[in-house]
């Protein structure tokens, strides 16, 4: 039995929100049968350093909304009201509640300091490029999910911070001391909408019968294994086949979990594009590891899935 019966079948879906003059949050045609999803939303700020179509450095991660995240213990209203630092506050112990914190997943560098940069050859596409490899810099530290590390924690814990305040870290667990559920450090902006350039409800075809709660608990072990099933390191390679940053984060999370993304549909994702398209040229070389190999295999099922959303075939 699922629990489908509230959620539409109709072919048309917008992202959250939807603003006619801003075609970042542009109204998505989709094929009759597809499953939005509203309590998913996939969150893009594309990596830019002078254009507003995005940021420095930008972030992808995921969010799950769950009805109870508003719920606030009252120990620690009481302790935001008196403006206590999240030090203080994590002393308090006792989590009980969301605590107005999005559950939500993304993939960072274990620190924002002391990465190590290193040349790098990418190896890019042929027909569009017109040469086999050009230099390029990889940024290379050790990776964490939702940025829960020691040293970011630190930066957080003699300020003030809530679940509407920028921060350095989130955390990566359930249960956790700050609130029940794992959240991303950018779960804040959803009170900052305009910052988020690209908001957008994943889909299920309409032959998957999955549940809410297993789709979500997909997602969290997702999460909870990519360290040591995908990388334990962060990279950037500028798009290229060997990077393991948000990006890679996000697209092998929908492509494994098996989520329609209507953003790829459309072909509006050029992070996406740009790393799809490298790692299929480094593949055809055959110079690929069974990483690289399985990496190729799943966001090659993500694509095809996600075109199922506007092709009628």
């Amino acid at each position: 039995m699922n629990n489908w019966e509230n959620f539409s079948t109709t072919v048309t879906g917008t992202t959250v929100p939807y603003n006619p003059n801003d075609q970042s949050h542009a109204i998505t045609s989709v094929q009759a049968g597809f499953k939005k999803l509203e309590w998913l939303r996939i969150c893009r700020i594309p990596l830019s350093l002078f254009s507003s179509e995005g940021a420095f450095p930008g972030h992808y991660w995921i969010e799950i909304i769950n009805s109870d995240e508003n719920n606030i213990d009252a120990h620690i209203q009481k302790a935001r009201s008196a403006n206590q630092t999240e030090k203080e506050i994590i002393k308090l112990g006792n989590v009980q509640s969301a605590n107005g914190f999005r559950e939500s997943y993304g993939w960072y560098p274990i620190n924002s300091f002391a990465i190590s940069i290193r040349p790098k050859l990418s190896y890019i596409n042929l027909q569009l490029r017109g040469q086999l490899v050009y230099p390029a810099v990889q940024i290379k530290k050790e990776g964490i999910v939702n940025g829960a590390s020691d040293s970011r924690i630190k930066k957080d814990a003699n300020n003030y911070r809530d679940h509407t305040t920028d921060r350095k870290a989130g955390r990566n667990t359930m249960n956790n001391n700050l609130s029940k559920y794992a959240f991303d450090p950018d779960q804040y902006l959803r009170f900052s909408e305009e910052k988020i350039n690209i908001v957008s409800n994943p889909y299920l075809p309409p032959e998957d019968n999955r549940t809410k709660e297993e789709i979500i608990q997909q997602i969290r072990n997702f999460a909870s294994t990519f360290h040591s099933k995908h990388s334990a390191f962060w990279s950037w390679n500028n798009d290229g086949y060997d990077e393991v940053n948000c990006h890679t984060f996000l697209f092998l999370l929908l492509g494994e979990v098996g989520l329609a993304d209507p953003i790829i549909a459309n072909d509006q994702d050029k992070h996406f594009r740009c790393y799809f398209n490298d790692i299929n040229c480094f593949f055809n070389l055959i110079l690929a590891s069974k990483a690289i190999e399985a990496r190729r295999k799943i966001l090659t099922n993500l694509k095809n899935l996600s075109l199922r959303l506007v092709n009628k075939n």
